[in-house]
Order: structure tokens, then C-alpha cells, then sequence
């Protein structure tokens, strides 16, 4: 009898989708999720942090002072209102009214045009993440704050060195446009792992396995029979999440498509492979949904560089995330929205989802028993 048969392969993969189609929760889990996931988070990840209340007291009272308020109030990044008394600033701080404090000593205007003045600023350094971007925007504030005290030009500088930054890919530094991307992988992980690590389980709970393993079939004709459909439908939630990300939220894309869809199927695959390697594993679903949740969601969140650099991860922890393909497919698709890099550049990070892919496929093919032991 052959290793693997197409006509055996084909015939599960009718009989498992027949069952997709007529189970109104794996539709949902493949179709709606994603468009769910997408909006909601898409919309609700912001790195870019704005709008920050400012607490000011201004003891000076001049045009000076009035002027670094409204440079502050100006730039979109603070929110600043006025308080009489400098110790209700932390007082704000500590009621969360507050992020950031700004007091301003009498003689302000007459220090700032001799030899240089100084303002106290008090920052909440509880959530470090936030108040790193607040320190950045106080180096632009304060150089712009200066030259509108002075009466002169913005462009004008009393230093002879000059930074002209200009950020490639993505010049206005949109959020969505870095987040959305990384997103799209999260998602398809997620639905992926969580679709096939319940298909061999349930087939064991419900006794049909039995039946199963009576047929002709190989371990090779029924992984791929059971993979193959959810492959399909963890594509068209891809494809659904790719038009969010272009008409919704506006992310471009400068890419290969032929490149971007490679990669995809290649990552699908790899978690469509831990999935089911899970569900071979465990036979039960209650238990293969928690590894699913530990093993494959976890990691796919933390160690796959969509909310923390790989780069600045210990070393430890740089190689427990080359275990996961989602580290290797965030890196594809944000490459090609925003970058486009040419297959040539990159080509070994297919290589290395396409082994991954391969290596788990197979390690199920060995692990899956034709037995009811």
C-alpha cells in the first residue's frame, strides 16, 4: 500500500470540510475572529502616545512663560491646564490626573534671555514605556520652545552640527502602519493553532477515529486531510485581515504579493503543524486547548517581536523565539507592507519557516499511532 495516496487524502478532506461547513463555530473561528481581532485591537494599538494631561503652574506670569505653555499645549503631544499651587502637582500625579508637571519659577522670562533659565518638570515614571516617548518630545519641545521665546526662525540654530532626520517607510510614524501588519500574524496564529488542535481530538471523543483507522488510509493521508481545510480557511482569514489592513486602516503596501503570500502559507502551515501536533499528542480537547494557549498563543504574542524587539531581548530568549515561526513571518510582513524588500534579501527567512513547517509535519506524521492505545 502506498505512503500516501491523493484519492485517500481528497476523501478526508471532503468529509472534514463538510463538517467545517456545517459547524456555524469553526466559520466564526475562522472568518469572524479575525475581522473582530483586527478592528478592535487595529484601532485600539497606539505607540505613539498623545494627548498627555500636563499640570502647570506658572509663577512667572510673561510672555515667556505663556509661550513654552502654548509650544507644549501646540504640538499635540500635552494637554496642559493650569493649577495655582506647585504641591498639587503631585497630587495630580499621585490621583492620575496628571502625567507630567511643569513649573515655571518667578524670573523666568528675565533668566531665559541672559544666561539660560530652568523649569522643574516632574514625569510619572510608573509606566516607563509611556514616559520614554515623553522624554523624546521634551528634547523637541524644549529646542522649539526656545527659538519661539527668542522671536527667531525654527530652522534657525546657534549650533554649527544640525541632525536633518528623515524616517524612511514610514515617515509620519503611524502606529497602525507598524502594528497592523505584526497583527495580521498574531491573528492567523491564532486561529490557526486553535482550529487544528481540536480536529484530532474531537475525532478520538466522539469515536469516529475508530472508524477511521479501519479505512486504508495512512498517518500521511489523514494529517493532510485534516490540515488541508483549515489551511484554506486560515488563508481567507488572512485575506480578510490584508483588506482591513489596506482599506480600513490605510497601511500601504510596496511589496512582492507572490512574496507575501509565500511567506504566508509557509507560516500557516508551521501552525497548522503545532496544532496538530498538539491534538495528536493530548486526545483530549480541554487539555490540547491549554497547550495550544501556553505553548503556541503565549509565545506567538511575547517572543515573536510584535510588542517587544527581538534585538533587545536577552540571548536566552533570542533563540526560545527562533523556536516560533512567528518571529521569522512578523519580520516577512512587515518587511513587504512597508519595505518591500526583494526575495533575494530575505530568502532565508522562507527557508527557515519552510524547515520549521517540515520538521513539525513530519514529527506528527511519526507521533500519530494507527492504533487505539
Amino acid at each position: 500500500m502506498k505512503i500516501f495516496s491523493w484519492r485517500r487524502a481528497r476523501a478526508i478532506f471532503s468529509k472534514e470540510f463538510k463538517h467545517i461547513w456545517r459547524d456555524p463555530f469553526t466559520l466564526i473561528m475562522a472568518l469572524m475572529l479575525p475581522l473582530a481581532i483586527v478592528l478592535i485591537l487595529g484601532n485600539s494599538i497606539e505607540f505613539n502616545i498623545k494627548s498627555i494631561n500636563m499640570a502647570y503652574v506658572d509663577a512667572d506670569k510673561t510672555s515667556a512663560s505663556r509661550k513654552l505653555v502654548e509650544t507644549f499645549g501646540s504640538s499635540n503631544y500635552f494637554r496642559p491646564y493650569d493649577i495655582d499651587n506647585p504641591d498639587a502637582i503631585y497630587d495630580d500625579i499621585v490621583a492620575g490626573r496628571a502625567r507630567v508637571g511643569l513649573v515655571m519659577p518667578p524670573g523666568f522670562e528675565k533668566d531665559v534671555m541672559g544666561d539660560g533659565a530652568s523649569v522643574q518638570v516632574l514625569v510619572d515614571g510608573t509606566e516607563t514605556s509611556t514616559m520614554s516617548s515623553v522624554a523624546n518630545y521634551l528634547n523637541t519641545i524644549n529646542q522649539n520652545a526656545y527659538f519661539k521665546i527668542m522671536d527667531v526662525p525654527l530652522n534657525a540654530s546657534a549650533q554649527n552640527l544640525q541632525f536633518k532626520v528623515r524616517y524612511l517607510f514610514n515617515p509620519e510614524l503611524n502606529s497602525r502602519w507598524f502594528a497592523v501588519p505584526g497583527l495580521s500574524a498574531v491573528i492567523i496564529a491564532l486561529v490557526a493553532i486553535m482550529l487544528t488542535t481540536l480536529t484530532i481530538c474531537r475525532e478520538w471523543e466522539r469515536g469516529s477515529m475508530e472508524m477511521l483507522l479501519s479505512t486504508p488510509a495512512t498517518r500521511l493521508d489523514i494529517i493532510v486531510g485534516k490540515v488541508a481545510p483549515y489551511a484554506i480557511l486560515s488563508f481567507a482569514g488572512f485575506i480578510l485581515v490584508f483588506i482591513i489592513a489596506r482599506v480600513v486602516f490605510g497601511v500601504p503596501f510596496i511589496g512582492g504579493y507572490w512574496q507575501l503570500i509565500l511567506g504566508t502559507w509557509l507560516f500557516i502551515l508551521g501552525y497548522l503543524a503545532i496544532g496538530l501536533l498538539i491534538s495528536v499528542s493530548t486526545k483530549k480537547q480541554e487539555v490540547a486547548i491549554q497547550y495550544a494557549e501556553i505553548i503556541g498563543l503565549l509565545p506567538t504574542v511575547i517572543l515573536s517581536g510584535f510588542v517587544f524587539p527581538i534585538e533587545y531581548m536577552s540571548r536566552g530568549y533570542q533563540y526560545v523565539s527562533s523556536l516560533f515561526p512567528a518571529r521569522f513571518y512578523m519580520d516577512i510582513t512587515r518587511d513587504q507592507f512597508l519595505k518591500g524588500s526583494l526575495f533575494f534579501d530575505i530568502w532565508w527567512l522562507y527557508a527557515i519557516l519552510a524547515f520549521q513547517a517540515l520538521v513539525i509535519l513530519l514529527f506528527c506524521v511519526f507521533r500519530f499511532k494507527r492504533s487505539l492505545e
